[in-house]
């Protein structure tokens, strides 16, 4: 191990994911990076995933929590972890994504030679689709109503892409400077889920600090694997509670005008087809979520993490 090699913190949240959580750790520990330090937080799973990461990578720091806690919570319990460890860098990894051996290298490698970037993700591919871009960088608009995901569903063509800035990163896989931490604290915990790494970009960038993504770390995504369904209730109202709280909090007041147009056309629109489609719980649980996240209310038992996804 060369001395100079920054030492990098890898964090993973875990809930009853046992295979896909020892894939994504062997994922990390074939890294091509040799200064790492391993850590997963379980969200009190029932199957044994603890038990299956400590057996077969024993230098894993494990985190082991009573109740599903959800990602912020868990997210911030390693942060704490890796600063007590001294890292240089953290890297937060969805259970249900995995690395190709050297992106740590090469996330490393741009940050090192960009001492104002904050955090950087990789290219995201479909992990059953390797050359079929989930996430190229993100794309941030409110007055459109628009939060997503670059090149997404593209074929990928190398010299098609190359390093670039982007408004946010997506909290499957990124890499953030313990530095610009100090700036912006820990994640938001009342934001639930779906957009609290949205809203710990914003605040990264708002503080000055740059992100950037790079198609010369790779990494894989099983979509939809952790939050169920689609179209699950669960899912529904952590979506429409999460958006609309990023939207009251960072929207500018030229925004809002498109915002309320848009967000009736788009509620009429999304109503039918919930209607037409069954899903009258679904539409339920986007409405209540809506409405709960512009009031500014907690997250009601039905649809807690401790719960899990519905």
């Amino acid at each position: 191990m060369k001395e100079k090699e920054p030492k990098v913190a890898v964090v993973i949240v875990n809930w009853n994911q046992r295979e896909l959580l020892l894939e994504a750790v062997g994922s990390c520990m074939s890294s091509h990076w040799s200064n790492l330090l391993m850590i997963v937080v379980d969200n009190g799973s029932r199957d044994g995933s603890a038990k299956a990461v400590t057996e077969a990578f024993p230098d894993t720091v494990m985190v082991q929590n009573e109740f599903n806690e959800g990602f912020a919570v868990g997210s911030n319990q390693g942060i704490k972890h890796a600063r007590e460890a001294g890292v240089e860098y953290i890297l937060f990894l969805n259970n249900d994504a995995t690395l190709e051996p050297d992106a740590i290298g090469k996330m490393v490698e741009l940050m090192e030679k960009n001492t104002m970037v904050g955090a950087v993700a990789p290219y995201i591919f479909y992990y059953d689709r390797r050359d079929i871009i989930w996430y190229g960088g993100g794309i941030v608009q409110f007055w459109r109503g628009r939060i997503a995901h670059r090149f997404l569903r593209q074929i990928f063509h190398e010299d098609e892409h190359q390093p670039s800035p982007t408004r946010y990163l997506t909290g499957c896989v990124f890499m953030v400077r313990v530095e610009a931490l100090k700036s912006v604290g820990f994640f938001d915990t009342t934001m639930g889920l779906y957009s609290e790494d949205v809203d710990f970009c914003l605040r990264l960038r708002y503080s000055g600090w740059r992100l950037w993504v790079t198609p010369d770390a790779k990494a894989y995504h099983r979509i939809s694997v952790t939050a169920g369904g689609e179209l699950s209730p669960f899912k529904a109202f952590h979506r429409g509670r999460s958006n609309a709280m990023l939207t009251r909090r960072w929207a500018n007041i030229w925004e809002w005008p498109t915002i309320i147009i848009g967000g009736i056309l788009g509620g009429l629109f999304i109503t039918l087809k919930l209607m037409i489609g069954g899903k009258l719980s679904t539409l339920l649980a986007l409405w209540y979520g809506v409405i709960n996240g512009l009031v500014g209310g907690g997250i009601p038992g039905r649809y807690s993490f401790r719960k899990g996804p519905g």
